[in-house]
């Protein structure tokens, strides 16, 4: 008979397990810990699930005692029961690692290398490509560097002028334009003319009732130089039999000619008087376009008359002196709206500085519209040297005729540098004949100077002497050819 007390522990279903059971007394916390418990067993039992299994097929084979007391087993038996479950996990086996590196790379294909004459081939192609781009490319780029570069001169340029306006007083410059007055004033006379009458005129004044030979023109001119040198135009004294000159101090003098060069229309007179003030020498190839300028002279006989504006532009090709032969191929003009009238012909032209940059010579119509010519210093002081030296200006001689090459036949990127054609060549004994020079060659260089045009390639020869050696840059049906040409000097009647 038993005598235990039934447990007051509750059973799990297969009479095994039990459950806990949390009290009404016990605390939330105590509650929590059983059921946390609970969960935990039932995790391990399904974990070790096979090996319960295994147990359960051994106990069927048992005796009676021990399933009886498995009914109620102790926790020193579970314990033990577990510990015989739970065995270590079985080894993860590892595949056996082998190094088939070398295998791989003997197995693995090679890739061709490419050929040494297609490398060549591809590299010359992508070198032509690159100078392709190049010759296309780059001038775009010089181009628009030097472009940018001008625009910066210009931006400068006009930066520097307002500021300096900024800086302008109407009284210092009202101050320099008496100061230019009193610097020029004493330097210029006035010239009076008698001039030969021709039988035609004779007739008419005969007619006229008059009995007068010569007729009475005027002109102005500059003192040069202390002994009594003056510079006019030729205009102004041609075919003059008598000639005197008035200076700034009121005396008037007999004068002489010393010379005269009819292309550029310019005369040297000479007087015998001390005290002169000559005008100091201008350069007239760095005087700008737009630079102030004054002109002094006699127009209508009313003396010492100064007049100002502006350069307005320069190598200007106009024929002045016509009625008395001047050419207009050896004229290199300055043009400025000073307002010049008759009578200022022969007269200087001069800076903000008082300095002498050209000689007046001609206007447009017969009085002044806003444009007048003046001779450049720089022609003008090498023409005074030769006339003062020799009494005349031997200039070189080519011995061709000129024209101006057409659309046609003009090579290069530059329209205003076009050369000049030669549609003849002067006899047999010319420098042209001798060098080989033929009708159609278009020379385009003396000596590395590129000729713009006809006028330009006549002043260019002008300028040299007798027995110069040149290297004539031209071509001839297309073909470039260099040829020497030795120059000779220029027959007098051809400027007559």
């Amino acid at each position: 008979m038993r005598t235990d007390k039934p447990s007051d522990e509750p059973m799990s279903l297969d009479g095994i397990t039990p459950i806990p059971v949390p009290s009404v007394f016990s605390s939330d916390k105590d509650a929590e810990a059983a059921m946390l418990n609970a969960a935990k067993d039932g995790m391990e039992a399904e974990w070790f699930g096979a090996s319960a299994s295994n147990d359960a097929a051994n106990a069927i084979d048992g005796d009676t005692n021990e399933s009886e007391s498995t009914s109620n087993p102790s926790p020193s038996s579970n314990l033990r029961r577990d510990e015989k479950s739970e065995g270590p996990p079985p080894p993860i086996s590892k595949p056996p690692v082998s190094d088939r590196s070398s295998d791989v790379d003997r197995d693995q294909p090679v890739s061709p290398q490419p050929h040494p004459i297609l490398q060549s081939l591809t590299l010359l192609a992508t070198m032509a490509l690159m100078l392709l781009l190049a010759r296309y490319s780059v001038p775009h780029i010089v181009e628009e560097i030097r472009y940018a570069w001008h625009r910066g001169e210009m931006r400068a340029e006009n930066e520097t002028g307002v500021e300096g306006l900024r800086n302008v007083s109407l009284d210092s410059l009202s101050r320099a334009y008496e100061m230019v007055t009193s610097a020029v004033g004493p330097t210029v006379v006035h010239i009076d003319v008698e001039r030969s009458v021709s039988e035609e005129d004779r007739n008419l004044q005969r007619l006229l009732g008059e009995d007068s030979y010569t007729l009475s023109d005027q002109g102005s001119g500059v003192v040069i130089d202390e002994g009594g040198y003056i510079l006019t135009n030729r205009h102004v004294i041609a075919d003059g039999v008598a000639m005197s000159v008035t200076l700034s101090d009121g005396r008037r003098l007999p004068a002489s000619l010393v010379g005269s060069d009819m292309p550029t229309d310019l005369a040297v007179l000479k007087v015998d008087a001390d005290g002169l003030i000559p005008i100091a020498w201008g350069d007239s190839d760095a005087l700008r376009v737009g630079s102030p300028v004054w002109a002094v002279g006699s127009p209508f006989g009313l003396d010492r008359t100064i007049t100002f504006g502006i350069l307005s532009g320069k190598h200007r090709v106009v024929r002045a002196g016509v009625q008395h032969g001047s050419s207009a191929r050896y004229q290199d003009f300055m043009q400025s709206d000073v307002a010049v009238n008759p009578g200022n012909s022969g007269g200087p032209l001069v800076d903000a500085r008082g300095r002498l940059i050209g000689i007046n010579t001609a206007i447009v119509g017969d009085t002044y519209q806003g444009v007048s010519f003046s001779i450049p210093s720089n022609v003008t002081r090498q023409i005074y040297d030769r006339i003062r030296a020799t009494g005349k200006v031997e200039r070189g001689w080519l011995g061709v005729l000129l024209s101006e090459v057409p659309d046609s036949m003009h090579r290069g990127d530059d329209l205003r540098v076009r050369g000049a054609l030669i549609s003849g060549v002067t006899g047999k004994d010319s420098p042209a004949a001798i060098a080989g020079l033929e009708i159609g060659d278009i020379l385009l260089e003396i000596d590395g100077v590129r000729v713009s045009d006809v006028g330009h390639l006549m002043r260019l020869i002008a300028n040299l002497g007798q027995g110069t050696l040149l290297n004539v840059e031209l071509t001839r049906d297309g073909e470039p050819m260099t040829v020497e040409v030795t120059l000779k000097s220029r027959p007098e009647d051809l400027d007559r």
